[in-house]
């Protein structure tokens, strides 16, 4: 399947912080295509750590060959990662004394048959299909609660001093909660993934625009951080985009 993809990833400092607390990257084989998102967070850069072992932990079964029959094997594959990554990264803040050390994790696993999304946090992961931008992923915010409880508009959540509040994150609790779903029979453009250092400064529809460009896969991830930074960067920005050419039967 995988001559009908194009795939590029990048993760960038963006113009304010010190270091990188994202992590992101795209594994591939001959049967699949995973990408994999995170965003770090925790004292003593210890959300450098925590995003690395996210990616760290998928490129180690990757390794591995690693193929699915099922799409309920993909569910167990998944459940497995978040839960023994989860415990590695809790177990880690508790060693260094950092209680507040935890990562995002938006893992999508492409195959011929099927898509998967999992996530936990507030990176994304999107769906380009009929020239329209769907958002897959659910945000685990506090501000994201107000708005499902109809209490804050999504344009006042923009401007909310608590807009980046998590609720949920990988390693933060000794048990984590995330997001799955799977689309089989699937008729998609792209799948875009991105941590909040893109979302907080660039909408949607200008997002949408970048991705309908003549310009190749790499240089629409690049398009697109550039805009972040113009925007002042004021957070790392990690971007993994997975294109399907024409010709796919997917």
């Amino acid at each position: 399947m995988n001559q009908f993809l194009k795939h590029s990833y990048k993760t960038d400092v963006g113009k304010v912080r010190s270091h990188n607390e994202d992590a992101v990257q795209i594994f591939q084989n001959n049967q699949l295509t995973i990408m994999v998102v995170a965003d770090g967070m925790g004292g003593h850069a210890a959300g450098d750590v925590a995003s690395k072992m996210a990616i760290t932990a998928v490129a180690e079964q990757f390794a591995h060959d690693l193929t699915f029959s099922t799409k309920e094997s993909v569910g167990e594959w998944i459940e497995k990662l978040f839960t023994e990554v989860n415990a590695e990264i809790y177990a880690f803040g508790r060693k260094i004394n950092e209680k507040q050390i935890g990562t995002t994790l938006v893992v999508t696993v492409v195959s011929t048959d099927f898509i998967t999304f999992a996530s936990v946090g507030d990176s994304r992961a999107y769906m380009l299909a009929y020239d329209k931008l769907r958002q897959v992923t659910t945000d685990h915010t506090y501000v994201r609660g107000l708005i499902e409880a109809g209490q804050i508009s999504e344009r006042a959540a923009k401007l909310h001093p608590k807009k980046n509040s998590l609720e949920k994150a990988l390693g933060a609790k000794e048990k984590v909660e995330y997001d799955f779903l799977t689309l089989e029979n699937y008729d998609v453009d792209a799948v875009l993934l991105c941590t909040d250092g893109l979302t907080n400064l660039v909408e949607d529809q200008e997002v949408l625009a970048v991705l309908k460009t003549e310009i190749t896969t790499a240089e629409k991830v690049e398009q697109l951080i550039e805009k972040a930074n113009n925007r002042g960067g004021r957070d790392n920005v990690s971007i993994a985009l997975v294109e399907f050419a024409e010709g796919s039967d997917a």
